[in-house]
């Protein structure tokens, strides 16, 4: 594959990569807020509790018990909801890291290739320099050796 084709194969790879880059972020954020909306509800419902077993300690009818006991219930349900909200995020940025690093292996195996043909092509210039270099000093003895034989 000539190099310019791979420059131009690695440069659509990098972009590639960056969108994959800004998508696993993104991914992240997204996960980090629903675990933090997790976290949220959480303390809400302990506290909560505690404030129930407080007002508990002072005496509370029936029907105010198990409207207390309703709300914790709806908090619990809450919850479950927000915690497979929290395990989706996480596998999304997941899948979205793995892409990620998949397309980053196939580009640093471009730009290997890339290096490998820049070599190649130095060390072609390299030998074409030196065999023109010969050719000269060749030529350059052959007319020393003429201009001594002619004198």
């Amino acid at each position: 594959m000539a190099l310019a084709q791979l420059q131009l194969l690695a440069k659509v790879q990098r972009e590639k990569e960056d969108k994959l880059q800004a998508l696993y972020i993104q991914a992240q954020q997204f996960a980090k807020n629903q675990q933090d909306k997790y976290d949220g509800l959480a303390n809400y419902r302990t506290d909560y509790i505690r404030q129930s077993q407080q007002r508990g300690m002072q005496g509370v009818q029936s029907r105010q018990f198990n409207q207390y006991l309703a709300f914790i219930t709806k908090l619990d349900q809450a919850l479950e909801q927000q915690n497979m909200q929290v395990q989706q995020a996480k596998k999304v940025a997941e899948t979205r890291r793995v892409n990620w690093i998949l397309l980053q292996r196939k580009r640093k195996a471009i730009d290997l290739l890339i290096d490998k043909e820049l070599e190649k092509m130095a060390i072609k210039a390299q030998k074409q320099e030196q065999k023109m270099l010969d050719e000269i000093a060749t030529q350059q003895f052959f007319r020393n050796l003429h201009a001594e034989a002619g004198s």
